[in-house]
């Protein structure tokens, strides 16, 4: 379904009430769900009429809102799992009228054979088969393929963010996503084939990440086991073996 008419549906059902926060809204810190300033503040009436607007000047890009209960001000963001340190668009919470709220995503059907399992974080989720042995990146492809699911595609923020959160805190092992540039150097493409966008180009790199050393790093990895404080991807050789991702999507 998509999201926006599910989002209609939720409001049309529940009405602009305080059951559609507990529903459609769920209230957090930013301590457990880092949040990306998407643009400038303006003013709403209530935390649902601040998201709905969000959602209307940023579509699927907006899943979260900083609401001031005092002032009215809404702050549009894009959830981020962290922390990310070089990125200076967080937004604070800084008085105790002002709250996060991150929006409930669709849960996607999840068939759960072949050790397939629903992951959610910050209103996320995904139908996902964390590996748990290692294989080269050609190989993860076909496993995943076999499995009628794919590697890992990030290709939002949110959805980065549940990569990197089930990853760092089930897995702990250094783990393929799928996304490389073995086509082009430099240009790198999602399992899906959707380009990596140039604003997540700045978000999802670890510092001076990719570099391309010996000039044949092609495909990405989440370094859990060497580093577990960093956050970012690295690029590898692919014939590399390491654990990985596989998602049950639509047309995978």
């Amino acid at each position: 379904m998509d999201l926006r008419l599910w989002i209609f549906l939720a409001f049309k059902v529940l009405g602009a009430s305080s059951e559609v926060r507990q529903f459609f809204l769920k209230q957090a810190s930013g301590q457990d769900c880092q949040t990306l300033q998407l643009g400038e503040s303006w003013i709403s009436q209530s935390p649902i009429t601040c998201q709905r607007e969000c959602m209307s000047r940023y579509s699927e890009n907006c899943q979260s809102v900083v609401y001031n209960s005092q002032t009215g001000n809404c702050t549009p963001g894009s959830i981020a799992f962290g922390p990310i340190f070089y990125v200076t668009t967080s937004i604070p919470e800084t008085g105790p009228s002002e709250t996060l709220y991150y929006m409930r995503q669709p849960i996607p059907p999840c068939n759960t054979s072949n050790n397939f399992s629903l992951y959610d974080v910050c209103g996320t989720s995904g139908c996902l088969y964390l590996s748990t042995s290692e294989a080269n990146y050609t190989d993860a492809r076909t496993i995943c393929s076999q499995m009628n699911s794919r590697l890992f595609v990030g290709n939002t923020m949110a959805k980065f963010s549940l990569f990197w959160y089930t990853s760092k805190t089930y897995m702990k092992v250094t783990t393929y996503i799928g996304l490389g540039d073995n086509d082009v150097e430099g240009k790198y493409v999602w399992e899906n084939g959707e380009p990596l966008s140039s604003e997540q180009y700045q978000y999802v790199w670890f510092h001076r990440q990719p570099d391309n050393y010996l000039g044949d790093q092609d495909c990405a990895i989440a370094q859990h086991a060497n580093w577990p404080t960093r956050f970012g991807l690295d690029d590898a050789f692919c014939y590399q073996g390491f654990h990985y991702v596989c998602e049950r999507c639509e047309g995978c």
